[in-house]
């Protein structure tokens, strides 16, 4: 992921798609304070510091010494799960993509990031959706679910919290991709590791085909939802009243 993050189709999609978001929902001031939930090796993190303070939680001590690499300090070593280590009400934003789907108790982390959340501020938040669509994709990754759209909203109901958006995506690429997850899911050797497709090697003019095929369908999540896709995007903002 470090190595291919700036440059792979799926990485700068999301990319282009936070971008968007925070662009939409955050002030151009400077002044935001953002956290972002599993830093990874630094890409959310570095965009998120064109909006103010941004600050990254995360748990891996490999990660932890890449994002350092990419000379962000402002992290803090935690599994975030039951707890966050920041105060109430602090955060613009918050950010948490593909995350949900590593923990045991992924509402724990919905609440939390709602309690360090400050009234009026949003998080952002993606999972990997469709539980058909399990593979060795998964496995690779260590996922311990896919979502549907309703699964991931039913937990979020019970908090205090009001989505203002919740959507699929990824739906242009959705039968290639589930196709070919289904076909090796059926070629995998017993005793195999799995792997994930985000690391196959693909010809640069395949790659920047892809990408534009992803950005132009995100830029249609500004005026739509959509019924179907690989990935759930959910925006949670906590109410004024706090």
């Amino acid at each position: 992921m470090y190595d291919i993050e700036g440059t792979y189709w799926w990485f700068r999609g999301k990319q282009f798609l936070l971008r968007m978001l925070l662009n939409g929902y955050l002030d151009d001031d400077g002044l935001n304070r953002t956290l972002d939930i599993g830093a990874g090796t630094g890409s959310t993190l570095e965009l998120l510091g064109k909006y103010g303070a941004a600050y990254g939680a995360e748990f891996s001590t490999v990660a932890i010494r890449m994002l350092k690499q990419r000379g962000l300090s402002a992290i803090v070593r935690t599994d975030a799960e039951e707890s966050i280590p920041f105060k109430n009400d602090v955060f613009s934003a918050v950010t948490c993509l593909d995350v949900l789907e590593h923990l045991e108790n992924d509402s724990g982390l919905l609440r939390e990031m709602i309690r360090v959340c400050k009234p009026g501020g949003i998080i952002l938040v993606t999972v990997p959706a469709m539980p058909f669509l399990w593979s060795e994709h998964d496995e690779a990754l260590h996922h311990k679910r896919r979502y549907t759209k309703n699964q991931l909203l039913n937990r979020i109901a019970s908090l205090n919290c009001i989505v203002a958006k919740s959507t699929y995506y990824n739906a242009l690429l959705f039968l290639p991709i589930a196709a070919v997850r289904t076909l090796k899911s059926f070629m995998v050797a017993e005793g195999k590791q799995a792997e994930s497709d985000f690391f196959m090697p693909l010809p640069k003019w395949l790659n920047s085909a892809l990408y534009s095929l992803f950005a132009a369908e995100l830029k249609c999540l500004r005026i739509l939802d959509i019924p179907f896709g690989l990935s759930i995007l959910t925006v949670i903002q906590k109410p004024l009243n706090g």
